[in-house]
């Protein structure tokens, strides 16, 4: 308050001082309270000095100010002000921490784009940021949605890799003036990230067999149902069925048994080639799909290479029992286009072959 004193005032009317402002506050009735207080000095025509003093409640400004500085500035790297008509921003606020922010004041807001996207955007994102950043499309969008939000990844000096949100909306859609301010959202990314991991390890477990790690009976019907669905290139589905696993699991132990599914496993994905999927269906039978075949010719060599991998398998103190496996294969288009009736098909061959004397292949 001794900035209101008649000696304080007199001194600045002296040092030719236009005058003062001052935000007080003060408490009444158990509340606070904001006033401003504005002086005016004046000197008159026989050299005395006046001062005139005006004070006015600014409770709501008060209150609205510390609302945007609790909530937006303080949530914002920066907010701006973006004049599209004149191509030229002012920024409003910045953060005071050492995030990489953008020049405060610019009058050409097309070359800021791609300065700032070259200085502060990671690589995978700068063509899509400078693309929608372009005063263009944030029209556009705006126009066509009210905000337009972009989400990209920014390396910061302190932190590494953060995750930002720049949001623009209309502040005058007459005028062209833009607000627009640049939020880190890299906790929530983190968190969505860590979510999405969950779910495909979810699904994934879901899908899979977990003594083989090859696709379960849901898991690989899914997976080929899908690709028959979109893709109308020439297939394969072989179906395979161990020879004698029932007296090698009886025999032997479970243990062993289970040893030699996973021996089988590996080499159906050995031998089935690139881009081939391979599942588990039942206890001792597998499934293998080729896409886009070549011919008939491709997936008889598949099958022949799979039955000559199983049969020079061994367990130990396996005694008299040969390894060996029957393989059916059905084609698409020629014996069906969805997977029920493709597995059905060469379930029926590979029944077939075992009959005929085991460790061989029909199509």
């Amino acid at each position: 308050m001794r900035r209101l004193s008649a000696r304080a005032l007199l001194e600045s009317c002296r040092r030719g001082e236009k005058g003062i402002s001052l935000n007080l506050d003060y408490v009444r009735g158990g509340r606070t309270n904001w006033v401003t207080v504005v002086t005016r000095n004046r000197v008159q025509k026989d050299g005395r000095f006046r001062c005139f003093v005006f004070v006015r409640q600014t409770n709501e400004e008060h209150l609205r100010q510390r609302i945007i500085d609790l909530y937006v500035y303080n949530t914002c790297d920066f907010f701006i002000c973006l004049d599209a008509r004149n191509n030229s921003y002012v920024m409003f606020s910045g953060s005071e921490s050492d995030t990489p922010l953008p020049p405060e004041i610019c009058d050409d807001y097309e070359a800021l784009v791609v300065d700032y996207t070259r200085d502060f955007v990671v690589p995978e994102d700068r063509e899509m940021v400078i693309r929608e950043m372009r005063t263009a499309r944030v029209l556009e969008q705006l126009e066509r949605h009210g905000v337009h939000n972009i989400y990209f990844g920014v390396e910061d000096p302190v932190r590494g890799y953060t995750r930002k949100q720049l949001r623009y909306q209309y502040y005058d859609r007459r005028a062209q003036l833009i607000l627009f301010s640049r939020s880190d959202v890299t906790g929530i990314y983190l968190e969505e990230r860590a979510r999405q991991k969950e779910l495909r390890e979810a699904r994934r477990l879901a899908e899979t067999d977990p003594l083989t790690g090859l696709y379960n009976y849901g898991g690989i019907g899914r997976r080929i149902s899908r690709i028959l669905e979109e893709d109308a290139a020439p297939s394969a589905l072989l179906f395979l069925d161990l020879d004698n696993f029932k007296q090698i699991n009886d025999s032997m132990g479970h243990q062993e048994g289970d040893r030699l599914l996973r021996k089988v496993s590996r080499v159906l994905q050995m031998q089935s080639g690139e881009g081939a999927l391979q599942g588990r269906v039942g206890g001792d039978e597998f499934v293998v799909f080729l896409r886009r075949i070549r011919g008939r010719e491709q997936a008889a060599d598949c099958a022949r290479r799979i039955c000559e991998a199983v049969s020079r398998l061994s367990l130990p103190e396996n005694g008299s029992l040969p390894i060996s496996c029957s393989i059916g294969v059905a084609l698409a288009p020629e014996d069906g286009w969805d997977y029920r009736t493709l597995c059905m098909a060469a379930d029926r061959r590979a029944y077939r072959a075992k009959a005929q004397g085991k460790n061989r292949f029909l199509l």
